[in-house]
């Protein structure tokens, strides 16, 4: 595990003797790009025996709308500490959900194991271009044919990338003053980059940008499907 996989866990996420983990909302983009046939054009069709893996849990939110449908829910951790705050959510919130450590380019699941994979702020976390294609390359390989893969990643305006300081290609350094700071991470440098190389390996891919201005910080995100 690298260094920035260490620096994830109940200390710096501040809920070190939480006593119950409560509900996160889900991504409203994911709910949009999902669950709805109007935005994004390739919505999955979900049913009770739809095969859900969640790339970075977390506490579950993103898995909340699919575990009400009744889908297969699994997830994965950078590592046990961070696995065990998913699994508290699981427990916490009543959702079945099967939790592993895992990460990007390792996922410990077989060859199309899932119909859908989310991948929600956490590609980010490899170091370069190269990083970012070794992951979708990940995530191709678990999908079934026909699975869809849901990527989201910060783009410029993001208060957090804004503060960066950009390497080099996709290589950026973080500023922002938590645990992050001085870490690398691998931003796409355009909405159409991310869609290049969604489309290296799935069939069809779409895109798109969510931005929000806020008093205090701004976010800004890009967004891919991929249809295997």
């Amino acid at each position: 595990m690298n260094e920035k996989g260490k620096a994830w866990g109940a200390k710096s996420l501040g809920v070190e003797g939480s006593a119950r983990i409560v509900r996160h909302h889900p991504s409203e983009l994911m709910l949009r790009a999902l669950f709805s046939s109007r935005y994004s054009g390739l919505a999955p069709e979900i049913t009770g025996g739809t095969r859900v893996l969640d790339v970075g849990a977390m506490y579950l939110n993103n898995l909340v709308p699919f575990a009400d449908r009744g889908c297969e829910c699994h997830g994965i951790e950078i590592n046990e500490d961070m696995a065990a705050i998913s699994r508290q959510a699981a427990k916490d919130q009543g959702i079945d959900a099967e939790i592993r450590v895992g990460s990007n380019r390792s996922i410990p699941h077989e060859d199309a194991r899932f119909d859908i994979l989310l991948s929600i702020n956490v590609i980010h976390y490899e170091d370069d271009a190269k990083g970012l294609r070794a992951a979708m390359a990940e995530y191709a390989r678990v999908l079934a044919p026909g699975g869809r893969c849901f990527v989201v990643s910060a783009g410029p305006g993001h208060y957090l990338r804004r503060s960066a300081t950009r390497l080099g290609p996709n290589r950026y350094e973080i500023a922002y003053e938590d645990f992050r700071k001085g870490q690398t991470m691998a931003y796409f440098e355009s909405e159409d980059q991310l869609g290049e190389m969604m489309r290296e390996v799935f069939c069809e891919t779409v895109t798109g940008r969510m931005t929000e201005r806020h008093a205090k910080a701004d976010v800004d995100f890009f967004y891919a499907l991929g249809a295997r």
